[in-house]
């Protein structure tokens, strides 16, 4: 969170204008600021209060304790409505703890709450239509009632709140980017009938939150939306959904049942695979540590089973030809994996944090391996690799540091490109490397395959 907080001071300190530092006038403790139209005004802040990151406390807690809004506020004989609140209005009001705001506002500004730790209740007008960005962001909000005109809540609306169950109204269209992100506390969503985005990691580390059913209106997953939603342990995904980021249901180490609804044009659970698979493509983008892959999926999506600890084993059908960025991404309890020779590529980080990984075959069909593809599969004791091989990148088998052989099926390994530091932290002197009859001096000449000490034919 210290970035974010860098973030919002940033912002606020760039993109406030030196007038918006001061009010019109003050009533009853509060300050005010006239709107254009000479009849209304918004309630404001006397001073801003930013918290810098390691910064002493401020000598000001700005508003404190309960507050009440009026409806109206008189001033110079004339009588104004108050139809809104300022942005930042309250932010980082380290005393406050309760705000009732009037029924006559009919909007409220970014981050209005944000950083308020002690503040546990606020009532939020009826007419309003949208939580705005950073609204209650790292506030101490425990309980909300979001009114039945609500339609969009927007990105950080409630990160990192103390929210326990909230009910998403009807009228609610669309939850913005992280809006509920890293709510540890929260346990129950009731989302509205008519949402139709969820935006990108808008539940992510929600870690307490055990179930959530997705409205029939659903159209759009973001990425990482329930990123770390460790208590989730079922999952529906309607039929009019068409879109899901990589990496939605990533983390979620409870679940165990996935499933797509009949109907869906885009994806399907064939087989019943436990898992969400792209029709056309045949692509696996979800799955968890009770998925199978069906005979017909050729692509493992980009972090379709990144985190799915309590999968030992998983068998790659024939069908198969592409292991995606981060597939198998910390599978902590992953104990061997076999790659069929159907598969030609392997991306970035496909296996890497597989900390339980014994032993690795790669086909002879696989021609690259991204980019610390097993990096840090400290357990891994042998790795053959197939004969097909043109490329591997940067730290692709580094820290293998239990590694006591690798057999290579390479033979022209001089035309092999090779990434930076790609044997890195393993003992090659320790470490035997088995290549094919007639090649040894080849690969003793070879930069990075040279250090290793025993190079035997086979």
């Amino acid at each position: 969170m210290k970035n974010f907080r860098i973030l919002l001071i940033t912002l606020m300190t760039a993109t406030l204008p030196a007038a918006s530092f001061a009010f019109d006038f003050k009533q009853g403790g509060m300050c005010y600021n006239i709107n254009d139209d000479g009849k209304t005004v918004t309630f404001t802040y006397e001073t801003p209060i930013l918290i810098a990151l390691d910064a002493p406390a401020p000598s000001e807690v700005g508003y404190v304790g309960h507050i009440v809004i009026p409806e109206t506020v008189k001033h110079n004989g004339t009588t104004y409505k108050v139809t809104a609140i300022d942005r930042y209005a309250f932010s980082a009001n380290s005393e406050l703890i309760s705000v009732m705001i009037p029924a006559s506002v009919k909007t409220i500004g970014e981050g209005a709450f944000m950083q308020c730790f002690r503040l546990k209740q606020v009532t939020l007008p009826p007419a309003l239509t949208e939580i705005p960005p950073y609204a209650f962001a790292e506030s101490g909000i425990n309980s909300i009632t979001i009114p039945s005109k609500v339609k969009r809540i927007a990105p950080y609306a409630f990160n990192n709140t103390s929210l326990k169950e909230v009910s998403i109204p009807n009228s609610v269209t669309s939850i913005g980017s992280a809006a509920f992100s890293a709510c540890r506390w929260m346990e129950k969503m009731n989302m509205g009938k008519n949402v139709k985005e969820i935006g990108e990691a808008a539940f992510s580390i929600c870690t307490s939150l055990k179930s959530i059913k997705l409205p029939a209106s659903l159209l759009k997953i973001g990425k990482t939306a329930f990123y770390e939603c460790s208590s989730i342990e079922e999952i529906t995904i309607p039929a009019a959904v068409t879109e899901i980021g990589d990496g939605a249901l990533r983390s979620c180490h409870a679940l165990t049942s996935i499933s797509v609804e009949n109907g869906n044009t885009k994806y399907d659970s064939r087989n019943g695979c436990n898992a969400i698979v792209e029709t056309s493509t045949s692509t696996i983008v979800a799955a968890c540590k009770n998925s199978t892959i069906p005979p017909t999926v050729t692509t493992i999506g980009n972090e379709a089973f990144y985190g799915c600890r309590g999968m030992t084993s998983i068998h790659i059908p024939e069908s198969v030809t592409k292991i995606g960025d981060q597939a198998f991404f910390y599978c902590t309890d992953l104990k061997s994996v076999e790659i069929p020779n159907s598969v030609v590529e392997i991306q970035e980080r496909a296996f890497c944090g597989c900390d339980s990984l014994e032993s690795v075959v790669i086909g002879n069909s696989v021609k690259s391996i991204g980019y610390g593809a097993f990096l840090h599969d400290d357990h891994i004791k042998s790795v053959t690799l197939g004969s097909a091989i043109t490329s591997i990148k940067e730290w692709a088998f580094k820290g293998l540091d239990a590694a006591t052989s690798i057999t290579s099926m390479i033979q022209d390994v001089t035309s092999v490109e090779m990434g930076k530091n790609v044997f890195d932290e393993i003992n090659t002197k320790a470490c035997t490397l088995y290549v094919p009859r007639g090649t040894a001096q080849h690969y003793k000449v070879s930069p990075q395959w040279k250090q290793f000490t025993n190079i035997i034919e086979k």
